[in-house]
């Protein structure tokens, strides 16, 4: 199963059932025939900033961030202020090339600013490839990543 897949289910979990474990997301997702370990539901846990909550009768469970859409933008860049080395960006594509570690967190960030003009976010380890719907898009991108962190 692919991370977007597996993230979107987890986030069907944490809306639908009161789930305060990682251990839970785990055992709802193999009663529907998806084998995963606690430390993936860990990671993925990070990368969609799940919060933990209090429910009426006082207890923790998982939910989705109650954040406005400039705030995770202002997430975006003070991730890229810590990791970026380099920012390309060649006809509709921007590879954003990370000290290792951060391409998971960087593009679902990136996924959750939901630029309405970027087309697919394909990450590995180190860097992060965001295809724009066209060439002066990805320059706009790219030059509002570089203003906004101030890289140069």
């Amino acid at each position: 199963m692919r991370k977007n897949q597996r993230h979107a289910l987890i986030k069907q979990i944490i809306n639908n059932h009161q789930v305060g474990r990682q251990e839970d997301i785990v055992e709802i997702l193999q009663k529907q025939g998806i084998q995963v370990t606690q430390a993936t539901i860990s990671r993925d846990i990070k990368e969609l900033q799940l919060v933990k909550v209090a429910t009426v009768d006082g207890r923790l469970r998982y939910a989705l961030p109650k954040t406005d859409s400039s705030q995770i933008e202002q997430r975006f860049f003070n991730l890229l202020a810590t990791s970026l080395i380099t920012i390309k960006a060649q006809d509709q594509l921007v590879y954003i090339d990370l000290k290792p570690g951060n391409g998971p967190s960087v593009a679902a960030t990136l996924k959750q600013v939901n630029y309405s003009f970027v087309f697919a976010v394909i990450a590995d380890d180190d860097g992060v490839l965001v295809v724009c719907k066209d060439n002066e898009r990805a320059i706009q991108l790219r030059k509002r990543i570089t203003k906004a962190i101030a890289y140069t």
